[in-house]
């Protein structure tokens, strides 16, 4: 009698054990649905605006599929940079949905530290508004402000460029000893060849490290070129020709001309077909006019 009691109660037991460990199952696939599924807290169709403010108005537009700076259409603006921008916005996923919002100010989100309105192409306006910091998260809410949702600090971090930040820089070659074929220096009339081995290996240094630092005017006039020392009457001209890193057969060249420099030793500089003025590293402007 005691052994079919004892039998029973671990019957009872095993049951209790399988009901509890498929409640366990159930829970875990649930947690791993709900971490599966996607929160959206709004999908538009391709943007054709994007305004917002972060210590300075910066106000975008698209016409025939380029973004332009709202405020300077000349102004030259990186596409890749601001369609990354767009799509953040185009579709706005969010980490969690926390429900009505009716204490905006505990959330931040009645003063909000970005405002930012977009439009698609179907004419549609949005506003999105981010408050608080949630953690490593951030606050949003949407046009009425009736939800709020918890998104990533990527979109906080995708405000934080300055419209500098937008600028679409002309490109310098990656030049080696490898790849430099010739070099001409112009200074005050003279010119200084390298195109021997050993000659190319010293300059390559200078050259190989050159990139083109902050834009000091995109749009260059004739008087700026000179108030820069890169009038051509003052200018020190470097013209490299070189062989394409990804097709040694093809040949190119490409000439930097270097200015006056600034309040902070650095060089005015700019590529020849450009009007674009930047900076330039005094040390590597100075490798590359007195090589060693």
């Amino acid at each position: 009698m005691k052994q079919k009691r004892t039998l029973s109660i671990l019957v009872l037991v095993l049951a209790v054990l399988l009901v509890l460990y498929g409640g366990l199952r159930i829970y875990q696939n649930r947690q791993t649905d709900d971490s599966d599924d996607t929160i959206t807290v709004k999908k538009l169709s391709s943007l054709t605006s994007i305004s917002y403010n972060n210590g300075e108005d910066l106000s975008f537009v698209k016409e025939d599929g380029t973004w332009y700076y709202a405020d300077n259409k000349n102004y030259p603006i990186a596409q890749d940079t601001l369609n990354t921008l767009a799509s953040t916005f185009q579709k706005m996923e969010a980490v969690r949905k926390l429900g009505k919002g009716d204490g905006l100010d505990d959330y931040g989100l009645k003063n909000p530290s970005y405002t930012v309105t977009v439009k698609d192409k179907d004419g549609t306006e949005t506003s999105f508004y981010i408050g608080n910091a949630a953690g490593e998260n951030y606050y949003l809410t949407v046009d009425d402000k009736s939800t709020i949702y918890t998104v990533s600090s990527d979109v906080v971090t995708s405000l934080s460029s300055t419209l500098d930040d937008f600028i679409q820089k002309d490109t310098f070659p990656t030049l080696s000893s490898g790849n430099i074929t010739k070099v001409v220096v112009t200074q005050n009339g003279k010119k200084t060849t390298y195109k021997s081995d050993d000659d190319i290996d010293s300059i390559a240094g200078g050259l190989g490290t050159f990139t083109l630092g902050d834009c000091e005017n995109y749009a260059a006039s004739d008087s700026d070129l000179s108030k820069y020392g890169l009038d051509k009457d003052s200018q020190i001209t470097v013209k490299v020709s070189y062989k394409d890193t990804d097709d040694s057969n093809k040949k190119k060249s490409i000439t930097l001309c270097i200015g006056s420099k600034n309040s902070s030793g650095d060089y005015y500089v700019k590529l020849s077909d450009s009007d674009m003025v930047y900076l330039g590293d005094a040390d590597v402007i100075k490798n590359i006019l007195n090589p060693s």
